[in-house]
């Protein structure tokens, strides 16, 4: 009889494995795909994007380490959330590295289409066995910061341009793209996630207003970070473009609440935190990044529901946000370019800083407007955005 720590060891299997950029993976057909997702979770929204021009007559399953942010693809026509069933150690959150099993054992400069001897957790290597799975897709998802043009401009373009099947690829045109991701969430976590934000914050009263003012990625995309220098010094603190934002709602309609989604206890400047202007930590209500009770991408799901209003920089609650097309947002752009990214809504305006504007001339994927595909905007006179913008767009969204 095998004890538990045998049970719990990576097991081989022998697939083929293809990049997206060598091996011919577009020209593939009848397949059964596993796709390896080692990226993050705005990552993840645009490759929902992706999924519908994919070849249909291949089936999809999608898995990541370190996370459940595979649970966003929960009820996706396209794809099957796999889980590896625990969550990675700290010092290796993405790659499962827990297992002495980085990326399955696999070096990604080697990835041709060949068949490759994998290290598979059980609870994978258990799926791949009884779904006859027998090719693994893991892409880099290159950034492309404007530089390849258009309809290849954004990242989920680009990737489609190297996936899909070459009659889809000449498809793609100006109309904007529709995002795959499902945003059904069943109805206990709907009342879960709902009873959480009334105890913590008297939601139902009040009105859903989400802000994501900050990632990972690039600190120099952050709302309230850069060039404090541009406003006066009593206003120059940081996050303080998002408090006057905040001020300016709450004065228009007191029955405004905001939730940051902040992923840990932040303390003094480097929180939204503030019980005067109905602002409230994500982490205060549903716990710090790892220790949710439910997954973190079902839990944005519903919140995305519940939402009035969303409003924030490139980051993945945003692209979130920005997928679905029923909720008003606002995009806050001070490095990057929405058209690197998001596909264009109806209800949807993005704001503009000043080195961002600069930049519109300077790449082939840098544009507002472009053969049916157009991005409202508002162009601030700063590098910064300021509280007063973000609010001048909302009254133009919602009243």
């Amino acid at each position: 009889m095998k004890d538990s720590s045998d049970l719990e060891r990576p097991q081989t299997s022998t697939l083929r494995v293809y990049s997206h950029d060598r091996g011919g993976f577009s020209d593939l057909r009848g397949a059964r795909v596993l796709i390896y997702w080692p990226h993050g979770f705005g990552d993840l929204v645009g490759l929902g994007y992706v999924l519908p021009l994919l070849d249909r007559s291949n089936r999809y399953w999608i898995t990541r380490f370190g996370d459940h942010y595979t649970a966003l693809m929960e009820n996706n026509p396209f794809v099957t959330p796999v889980y590896v069933g625990r969550v990675s150690a700290p010092e290796a959150p993405y790659n499962g590295a827990f297992d002495q099993n980085g990326h399955f054992g696999l070096e990604y400069s080697q990835l041709d289409g060949s068949p490759r001897c994998l290290c598979l957790p059980p609870s994978i290597s258990a799926i791949c066995c009884r779904e006859k799975i027998e090719v693994v897709l893991w892409t880099s998802y290159p950034e492309v910061f404007g530089r390849e043009p258009f309809p290849y401009h954004s990242k989920p373009r680009n990737l489609i341009r190297h996936l899909a099947p070459a009659e889809t690829v000449c498809q793609l045109n100006g109309q904007p793209l529709k995002n795959s991701i499902s945003f059904r969430v069943c109805r206990w976590v709907m009342r879960w996630v709902e009873s959480r934000l009334q105890n913590y914050t008297g939601y139902g009263r009040r009105k859903l207003c989400i802000i994501s003012r900050n990632g990972f990625t690039s600190v120099n995309k952050n709302w309230g970070h850069q060039w404090r220098e541009e406003f006066p010094e009593a206003t120059a603190r940081e996050g303080e473009e998002c408090r006057e934002f905040m001020r300016l709602m709450i004065h228009k309609d007191p029955r405004w609440m905001f939730l940051s989604m902040e992923d840990r206890l932040f303390s003094g400047d480097h929180t939204l935190h503030a019980p005067e202007l109905n602002a409230f930590s994500f982490a205060e209500i549903f716990g710090p990044s790892g220790t949710h009770e439910l997954p973190f991408a079902i839990i944005l799901k519903a919140l995305v529901n519940l939402a009035s209003l969303a409003i924030g920089v490139p980051t993945g609650p945003y692209h979130l946000c920005a997928a679905n097309s029923n909720l008003p947002t606002v995009g806050v752009w001070i490095e990057h370019l929405p058209s690197w990214y998001d596909e264009p809504k109806s209800a949807s305006i993005h704001l503009l800083g000043r080195t961002v504007i600069e930049r519109l001339a300077s790449g082939p994927g840098n544009f507002i407007s472009r053969a049916g595909l157009y991005y409202r905007t508002i162009a601030a006179p700063t590098r910064a955005i300021p509280g007063m913008l973000a609010f001048a767009a909302v009254e133009q969204l919602l009243w």
